[in-house]
């Protein structure tokens, strides 16, 4: 088997370090998001999605699975994986060495990947070629996903309560604490990434000098890690654990099916499996070519031995017949 070179694989393939800045977009193009945010949220209303957002993503497509794989790469948040096979089915794999917010969002994040872009690379072998996509399409995917987790209307509702249990007229009138404190809140009730709060609330333009935040997110991270009464709930955000991935199928459980029936060989097997960092020995098992003894010749050489004699028999006999006739 070929050897595959990880760093430079997943130089091209997976996904970087999120920039939630998506100023670069146009009118139309955050139009168009907010439009698809709105037709494949349309259950949840204003809800939190957070944590659901696994299992929706699932009921969405059967052909899609979500499989968290422990990526040593701090750079990886999550790739979209489409085997070799060219099959429809296709995979978000999300770097479960990542927090719990993270897993959240990249699973937004390549579930727009899917949406938008898996006609496109359809055809590719192993991932996702996001490096063919430019930079627009990875912001298009992050203004998806805080789009999807923290819908523009939801926000404005949040806000305007805000404003009315501190007896403020105008947002204009907030302190940088207090927009740190609905910074904090917005991260726990959504479960987004924080500095992808702050982003969301500069791109509904509720605030506009975001670099002030960016500069001190340190700070308000901080304060959100120390707020007791939180405790439990930000625990669990800042985790890597991540309970809610309820898998209808393991992509070891497709592997296998795959194989059995034929629809992948044992080397393209392999092959993706190793790009995906999977358990090796597990998919070796699986595709194992160690089989009993194939005894299919030796019994046809001892099924002819057995004509042969039987046939030398019935030529004796009918020797001997005729020699009494």
């Amino acid at each position: 088997m070929t050897s595959i070179d990880h760093e430079e694989l997943f130089e091209q393939y997976y996904q970087k370090k999120y920039d939630f800045n998506t100023s670069s977009l146009t009118d139309n193009e955050i139009a168009d998001i907010k439009r698809l945010a709105r037709e494949k949220r349309v259950d949840y209303a204003l809800a939190p999605l957070g944590t659901g957002v696994f299992d929706w993503i699932c009921d969405q497509n059967k052909e899609l699975r979500i499989e968290p794989v422990p990526f040593d790469s701090d750079n990886i948040d999550g790739m979209l994986f489409i085997p070799t096979t060219g099959q429809e089915r296709a995979y978000i794999i999300l770097n479960s060495n990542k927090p719990l917010a993270n897993q959240i969002f990249a699973a937004a994040h390549e579930f727009y990947h899917y949406i938008k872009d898996y006609q496109i690379v359809k055809d590719k072998p192993y991932i996702c070629d996001f490096s063919m996509l430019k930079d627009i399409n990875e912001k298009k995917a992050c203004r998806f996903a805080a789009e999807l987790l923290l819908p523009e209307e939801a926000l404005a509702r949040e806000i305007q309560d805000y404003c009315l249990g501190m007896e403020m007229s105008s947002v204009s009138l907030m302190s940088f604490y207090q927009f740190s404190t609905i910074i904090i809140y917005l991260t726990v009730k959504y479960q987004l990434p924080l500095k992808a709060v702050i982003y969301r609330l500069a791109e509904e333009h509720y605030i506009e000098n975001v670099d002030r935040y960016i500069k001190d997110y340190g700070f308000i991270k901080s304060i959100l890690r120390e707020i007791k009464i939180l405790g439990k709930r930000v625990e669990e955000l800042y985790s890597n654990e991540n309970k809610y991935l309820t898998q209808r199928s393991s992509i070891y459980q497709d592997i296998t099916k795959a194989y059995n029936d034929g629809n992948a060989s044992r080397e393209e097997i392999l092959r993706d499996a190793t790009v995906l960092g999977l358990d090796m020995a597990l998919v070796e098992d699986i595709v194992s070519d160690d089989t009993i003894e194939d005894d299919t010749d030796e019994d046809d050489d001892e099924l002819l031995e057995m004509l042969k004699i039987k046939r030398e028999e019935m030529h004796d006999n009918t020797t001997e017949e005729h020699r009494f006739t």
